[in-house]
């Protein structure tokens, strides 16, 4: 059997497809109404301020930057073990209650209300 050539498109660039410049992200009011969006980033604020901090020497799987030995650049360890700059996974969080990289649940209960944030 003959192989079969194609051309490829060298100036194809997967960087740009991937871009997620600020013109083009979700916000969280865009996300859901207003008084769910409030409540989320309560809640989102709310777990990642109480996620352990570690120092890493990776990047962050959101944002793709390096970690950075100061302590606002420092990671934050999800339950399933992943660690994600702060910001990055409270922005996450508000968005999908899940790991960005396993998708496991970060469910959280308010005791108030009873609601689950999911």
């Amino acid at each position: 059997m003959a192989a079969t050539a194609y051309q490829i498109d060298l100036s194809f660039d997967l960087d740009e497809v991937f871009d997620m410049s600020l013109d083009h992200q979700i916000t969280p009011s865009e996300a859901s109404t207003p008084k769910d969006s409030s409540y989320r980033i309560t809640v989102s604020n709310t777990l990642v301020s109480s996620l352990p901090t570690v120092v890493t020497d990776g990047v962050c799987s959101v944002c793709m930057e390096d970690f950075q030995t100061q302590v606002e650049f420092s990671g934050k360890e999800v339950p399933c073990g992943h660690v994600f700059h702060a910001t990055c996974i409270t922005t996450w969080l508000v968005l999908c209650n899940s790991c960005p990289l396993c998708r496991s649940p970060c469910i959280v209960c308010d005791e108030d209300s009873d609601r689950r944030f999911q």
